[in-house]
């Protein structure tokens, strides 16, 4: 009988619904906008007319894209909220200890360091790979509006601006989808078999490989107490809140056309 693999807790419930929900949404809007983006093509074509037409499609890709959206200003707040309020870490900010352990990763790979470098609770890749996902997430949000309502646009920008925004959509959704396919893809499921962003656990082993520095603080039984809340923390906290969502309302008013003109703020085109 072989031994109990030990499985050490790594994710809560939360940080697998999101996931979950990038990932339906991710693979949903791969699928209904690369259709749109090569439409001449005879695949593009057969995908459009399995799905219902390109009326369907575009539905689809416009209701994925908006839980898009909010799971991103959902994920600011959230942020903003653990940081300023609970004061918590961002373990998934890059530090100077990342360049560090970026070197040593390198000389380790062509054989000049006997050791990887020993990383905590997220690698230097992994840090990488999230800030491109908060970008990428960011720039396919913002030119998605514009592309959605391109008339209301029209009225603030320059017509070249929408193409602008065309192109950038096309090609993030491009680079984003060969980045899963090949970076994500590699390091999650060819180089280790890592499951632990669906049932929340990790192979201690895989633990002691990758994040060390982080599964010794869990050996030691490091728990430090959360920090007391500050009412002053809170007050900043939901003002801020409040602002952003009032804002973000504020905008889809406006862009639905419901809302007053926007003429006196057009940008001036220049000659």
């Amino acid at each position: 009988m072989s031994a109990q693999v030990e499985k050490i807790r790594r994710f809560t419930s939360r940080h697998i619904a999101n996931h979950w929900v990038m990932l339906i949404t991710f693979v949903g809007l791969v699928v209904t906008g690369m259709p749109q983006k090569y439409a001449a093509d005879a695949w593009a074509k057969g995908i459009v007319l399995i799905v219902g037409g390109v009326e369907r499609v575009r539905f689809i890709h416009h209701a994925l894209g908006t839980i898009m959206a909010f799971q991103l200003l959902w994920h600011v707040i959230e942020g903003v909220w653990l940081h300023l309020v609970r004061r918590r870490a961002m373990p998934m900010v890059p530090l100077a200890s990342d360049v560090r352990d970026f070197v040593e990763q390198v000389k380790f790979n062509l054989g000049l360091a006997k050791q990887p470098p020993r990383m905590g609770r997220y690698t230097f890749a992994e840090k990488l790979e999230y800030l491109a996902l908060v970008w990428g997430t960011a720039v396919m949000v913002l030119t998605g509006l514009v592309l959605l309502y391109p008339v209301r646009w029209s009225m603030l920008f320059p017509g070249e601006w929408i193409l602008a925004a065309k192109a950038a959509h096309g090609g993030e959704a491009v680079l984003a989808f060969l980045s899963i396919l090949t970076w994500h893809v590699y390091f999650v499921h060819v180089r280790h078999w890592n499951t632990a962003i669906f049932n929340g656990k990790l192979d201690a082993e895989a633990y002691a490989e990758e994040h060390p520095l982080e599964l010794a603080s869990i050996r030691r039984a490091e728990n430090p107490a959360p920090a007391p809340v500050q009412r002053w923390r809170v007050a900043v906290f939901a003002v801020a809140a409040v602002v952003l969502i009032v804002g973000v309302v504020a905008l889809m008013v406006w862009l639905r056309g419901t809302g007053p003109g926007l003429s006196a703020f057009k940008v001036v085109r220049f000659s």
